[in-house]
C-alpha cells in the first residue's frame, strides 16, 4: 500500500475551504446519505455503484471502502460526528477517484467535480464564492495540483442539486 503523502495537506485545504460555511454543518447520516445518493443516482454520475450507511455508534470518522475487487462498488460509512455535505462529497471523491488512489492530485479533480455537483452556493460566510472555487482556491494556496479529469465533465454549477 502506498503512503497518502498529500492527506494532510487536503484536509487542511478542506478546512480553509469550508469551515463556517453550510457544507461543514452538521445535518445527520439521512440527509449526507441523500444528498450521496441523489448525486450518483443523477445523469452525470460516471462512477460504479455507492452504498451509503452510518458507520458504528461510537465511530469518530467516516471512510470510504472498495466493495468489490475491481473497484466497481464502493461502501461509504459516515460518522455522526462527520456527518456534513464537506465529508459526503469528500467521502464521494474517493468511490470516484479510487480508493487506493489516497488524496492524489486525480482524487482532488473528483472531490472538485463532486463538489460542483452536490453542492449549493455558500450564503454564510459572505464570500459570495461557490464552494467549489472556495475548494480550488484553497488547493491552489496549499500548492496542491489538481489532476486531469478521467471521466465526464459534471454539469454546470447552476443544475447543482442545490442542498
Amino acid at each position: 500500500m502506498s503512503v497518502d503523502r498529500e492527506r494532510a495537506q487536503v484536509y487542511a485545504a478542506e478546512v480553509a475551504a469550508f469551515d463556517g460555511t453550510d457544507l461543514e454543518r452538521v445535518v445527520g447520516v439521512d440527509l449526507v446519505r441523500r444528498a450521496i445518493e441523489a448525486t450518483v443516482a443523477g445523469e452525470w454520475w460516471p462512477g460504479g455503484v455507492v452504498v451509503v450507511r452510518a458507520t458504528r455508534a461510537d465511530a469518530r470518522s467516516s471512510a470510504t471502502h472498495c466493495s468489490l475487487g475491481d473497484g466497481s462498488a464502493a461502501t461509504i460509512a459516515i460518522a455522526a460526528p462527520q456527518a456534513t455535505i464537506a465529508t459526503g462529497a469528500h467521502e464521494l471523491a474517493h468511490a470516484l477517484a479510487g480508493v487506493a488512489r489516497g488524496h492524489d492530485a486525480v482524487y482532488r479533480r473528483a472531490c472538485l467535480d463532486v463538489l460542483q455537483v452536490m453542492s449549493n452556493l455558500d450564503r454564510l460566510n459572505g464570500r459570495g464564492m461557490l464552494h467549489v472555487d472556495q475548494l480550488a482556491d484553497a488547493y491552489a494556496n496549499a500548492d496542491l495540483a489538481v489532476g486531469a479529469r478521467m471521466w465526464p465533465a459534471p454539469p454546470s454549477v447552476g443544475d447543482a442539486i442545490a442542498l
